[in-house]
């Protein structure tokens, strides 16, 4: 092999390599190639990072608003989870791959995937019982309405 040659590092399974901007945009800026999974959705060189130790990995978003009929348009929550890992972390559940649940302006939740799996079962019987509570709210108002 030639010593001038460095061969490209093995890839994971379910990995890829991607490019990520190093610094600002402009002369000084730096592409290096890292193993990025295949679930992240960051376009690393869009959102450059200063240090390669900044470099982290989120999925796709899904978010879920809540509105309320004394706000107009504007919700009163977004709740909101997608999937993330930071290679770089000190801590080993943060470099590991994990669920982040937020809602907009507060802080967010990270769940490793068991504690995700109890959180999913626990607002599926939320989504029930909201389902639930629409259904009542719309005889109790239709009887009110037969009443009237």
């Amino acid at each position: 092999m030639n010593p001038n040659v460095t061969p490209f590092p093995a890839v994971a399974p379910g990995h890829h390599l991607a490019p990520v901007g190093i610094g600002a945009p402009g002369p000084k800026q730096q592409i290096v190639f890292v193993p990025c999974p295949d679930w992240c959705t960051t376009n690393h060189l869009a959102e450059w990072v200063h240090f390669l130790e900044d470099l982290d990995h989120t999925g796709e978003e899904l978010a879920v608003h809540v509105p309320s009929f004394f706000n107009g348009d504007k919700p009163v929550y977004t709740l909101s989870t997608s999937i993330g890992c930071d290679p770089m972390s000190k801590d080993e559940q943060m470099r590991a791959a994990h669920v982040i649940v937020g809602d907009a302006g507060s802080v967010d939740a990270y769940l490793t995937p068991d504690m995700a799996d109890e959180t999913a079962a626990g607002l599926e019987r939320l989504a029930a019982k909201l389902r639930e509570n629409a259904r009542t709210a719309r005889l109790h108002n239709q009887h009110a309405e037969v009443a009237a």
